[in-house]
């Protein structure tokens, strides 16, 4: 791992939110009066994103979408201290970080990056954080990830960027560099599917 450098996605990858999510679309469509499963609102945000569902509610109500996605952020952001890690999270970047890895995120998540991040100690890992803060084009789009090479120097065939959509392994080879996806089900296509995250350390 030594002159590694993996750059992480957040949710569904380091951070089990999606229970969190879900419900916060949940709460934000029922108050819209739009009906929706949950079990259908958990796979529209993984598959696509919650941008995606919150259009969806946008364009049933007629109501802007700024105002909808701002409710949501509202309900989803009292409740970041909810967001577990997921298994096996600390112990991969304390393993990685000890055989010389460094690492960094880039993630959608906004102004609930740190905070989560600091509320599950995970926060002394990394050593930048981009998020949608930065106001970076979203993925597949590459921008943030060769902000962060040329920040820090970085060498592209020892970059990893770790996810758990196909959103992310796009945006990986768009900048060029190693996807890696987190898929516990072992399905997926990237240049390295694990089914746990431990597995990151048969990297190669």
């Amino acid at each position: 791992m030594n002159g590694k450098a993996l750059i992480w996605d957040l949710d569904g990858t380091l951070l089990d939110s999606y229970g969190v999510i879900a419900s916060s679309l949940r709460q934000t469509l029922e108050e819209l009066n739009v009906p929706m499963e949950e079990a259908e609102i958990r796979h529209r945000a993984q598959k696509s994103s919650v941008s995606d569902v919150l259009r969806y509610a946008a364009a049933e109500t007629g109501r802007p979408f700024p105002e909808i996605k701002s409710r949501y952020s509202e309900i989803s952001g009292g409740r970041y201290l909810e967001i577990p890690a997921m298994p096996h999270a600390r112990e991969i970047l304390e393993e990685t970080a000890a055989l010389g890895a460094a690492h960094y995120v880039y993630t959608h998540r906004g102004s609930t990056t740190a905070p989560v991040l600091e509320h599950l100690g995970l926060d002394r890992f990394f050593k930048e954080v981009v998020s949608s803060l930065n106001g970076f084009p979203r993925k597949p789009a590459p921008d943030a990830l060769l902000y962060l090479m040329e920040t820090h120097h970085l060498e592209k065939d020892r970059v990893y960027y770790v996810g758990d959509r196909t959103l992310d392994v796009d945006c990986a080879k768009n900048a060029g560099v190693h996807s890696v996806l987190y898929a516990p089900a072992g399905a997926g296509k990237a240049d390295y599917v694990v089914r746990d995250l431990l597995d990151i350390r048969k990297l190669r």
